[in-house]
């Protein structure tokens, strides 16, 4: 019977094995891990550093940088990271392997003293932990949020993407010469027309006078007056020219 109680260890072998394993992934089913260090953004055009919190100004590009963790074995599902670049509130979530969700955020500041920062289409990246693969995602990280795909248990990316300080300029006033009327009117810097206009002020110098004669202003007697001038006038040209007919 001795001979035989190696193999009946053996057929309990399996059902051990279940005992042990089953628990583990109860309790690591995978989780997002946290920490402040997890959320950096730097300036590309002056090549600084990465931190929580920098300053850029008009025309400079920044990139964030994101670390995402998965701290325990199980499989995390729809990594989905969103950014809020105004008030610099990073969050991401994922489904683990219990069909719950697991979710972090945290905070990667711009400091602009003027205009706003804007999203670099295409900019948005999934990088393996040793920024061997790096792969493109869609746009959407500053909007409703992009999928980052799957994190395996007990590993770490990064999420990476870029924006730019966009200062519009504030549309100028200028003063011209108006060629047809030839006054020097204000009009806005986008309305001139070479054809209307003339930055040459000294061009609306000579204005053009317009005469306009007016009627003298007479009562019924002035008017009685002019008329009988003219009969007579008329008279005189009629008798002389019949004097010439004549001989």
């Amino acid at each position: 019977m001795k001979k035989f109680a190696p193999l009946a260890a053996l057929a309990l072998l399996p059902a051990f094995s279940v005992l042990f394993t089953a628990p583990v992934f109860a309790d690591s089913p995978g989780q997002l891990s946290n920490g402040a260090s997890n959320y950096k953004v730097r300036n590309v055009t002056t090549n600084g550093t990465y931190a929580q919190n920098i300053t850029a100004t008009c025309g400079d590009t920044v990139k964030y940088s994101i670390t995402l963790s998965n701290s325990d074995f199980g499989l995390l599902r729809d990594l989905t990271v969103k950014a809020n670049m105004a008030s610099g509130v990073i969050s991401a979530s994922a489904t683990n392997a219990n069909d719950q969700t697991t979710a972090v955020s945290g905070t990667a500041k711009v400091n602009t003293s003027k205009g706003s920062l804007v999203y670099v289409p295409g900019s948005t990246v999934r990088i393996t932990s040793d920024n061997s693969n790096t792969t493109a995602l869609a746009n959407g990280i500053v909007t409703s949020g992009v999928n980052a795909g799957n994190l395996n248990g007990s590993t770490a990316i990064f999420v990476q993407f870029q924006a730019t300080v966009d200062c519009p300029e504030t549309p100028e006033n200028i003063k011209v010469c108006e060629l047809d009327s030839k006054d020097i009117i204000t009009i806005g810097e986008k309305d001139f027309d070479a054809t209307k206009h003339s930055k040459t002020t000294e061009d609306c110098a000579t204005k053009p006078v317009t005469t306009v004669t007016e009627l003298p202003q007479t009562g019924a007697n002035g008017l009685l007056a002019i008329a009988t001038a003219v009969i007579a006038a008329g008279t005189s040209y009629f008798v002389a020219a019949r004097k010439n007919l004549l001989g």
